[in-house]
């Protein structure tokens, strides 16, 4: 899967947009999209989240689910902040030490840990981590403080960023 990553950035031609959506479900976040594939041609990729930002309230418990059409994995992994440039993203600085807390085998996908608390217990800090087996369902819970912003990715695919606000 990893490589999997690395190759489509070296054909260079991969697409980051993507047809808005309906607003996510309250204390729901959902990976929706797919891949497009043209020998020689072009990679499509639109996998991301069913949005950008999402409004949680401190102490709840929010479920992660895979809608997308693609028979792959995600991760939902805090991190210290959101890259903006593609060179940022695609080289995730994040992603291998969160796959390797995941004890994730890349030939598989198979996780040894599915959740990594890398602080307390809950989602407050970057390095927590959490793993959705394709069209799977998950949940966690916020613990963050009321004011905190916190921004993620998907460790497999890092295009697929976004945050959370704490209220």
């Amino acid at each position: 899967m990893i490589r999997r990553i690395f190759a489509l950035t070296a054909l260079g031609s991969v697409a980051f947009a993507a047809p808005a959506l309906a607003a996510p479900k309250a204390n729901t976040i959902t990976a929706v999209g797919g891949m497009k594939v043209k020998a020689n041609a072009y990679v499509q990729d639109d996998q991301r989240w069913d949005a950008d930002s999402y409004t949680v309230k401190s102490g709840a418990t929010v479920t992660l689910r895979d809608k997308s059409t693609e028979k792959q994995p995600h991760t939902l992994s805090l991190i210290k902040k959101v890259p903006k440039t593609p060179a940022q993203i695609m080289g995730c600085e994040a992603c291998g030490p969160l796959m390797e807390a995941h004890e994730a085998n890349p030939e598989t996908m198979e996780v040894g840990k599915e959740l990594v608390e890398a602080g307390g217990e809950g989602f407050d800090t970057a390095g927590d981590s959490i793993f959705l087996a394709p069209k799977g369902k998950v949940t966690f819970k916020v613990t963050a403080k009321k004011g905190t912003k916190l921004a993620f990715v998907c460790v497999i695919h890092p295009w697929m960023l976004g945050e959370i606000k704490v209220s």
